[in-house]
């Protein structure tokens, strides 16, 4: 048994545990970095099937802590908002309206 460093399609990097074989192991990880981690599918089942999970901003958290589970060590944010959640959308939306500000004024201040 070991612990072996991956860094999953989706751009998530952890760890996953592995048995037998070097050769087996190789293949195994090679087959895991082909595709999402365990903790972005897992999102992406639930918000095909509306589940309430998918709704959560630490879902990801969530996805990951069940992934921990079946031997597979995920790094994930601990909150992402909800894409499809209004109120969530619109305070992203005022913080990146305040972030063009603030560059707006920083670009401002070198024509002056």
């Amino acid at each position: 048994m070991a612990w072996t460093e991956v860094t999953w399609a989706c751009g998530h990097a952890g760890s996953m545990q592995l048995y037998g074989k070097q050769s087996a192991r190789d293949a195994k990880v090679a087959s895991e970095a082909g595709r999402k981690c365990m903790a972005c599918w897992l999102v992406t089942q639930w918000e095909e099937k509306n589940d309430p999970r998918a709704q959560r901003e630490d879902r990801y958290k969530l996805a990951a802590n069940i992934a921990e589970n079946k031997g597979k060590r995920i790094v994930v944010p601990n909150n992402v908002p909800v894409k499809n959640n209004k109120a969530a959308l619109l305070a992203e939306k005022e913080q990146l309206i305040t972030r063009i500000a603030e560059i707006n004024s920083i670009i401002k201040s070198f024509d002056d």
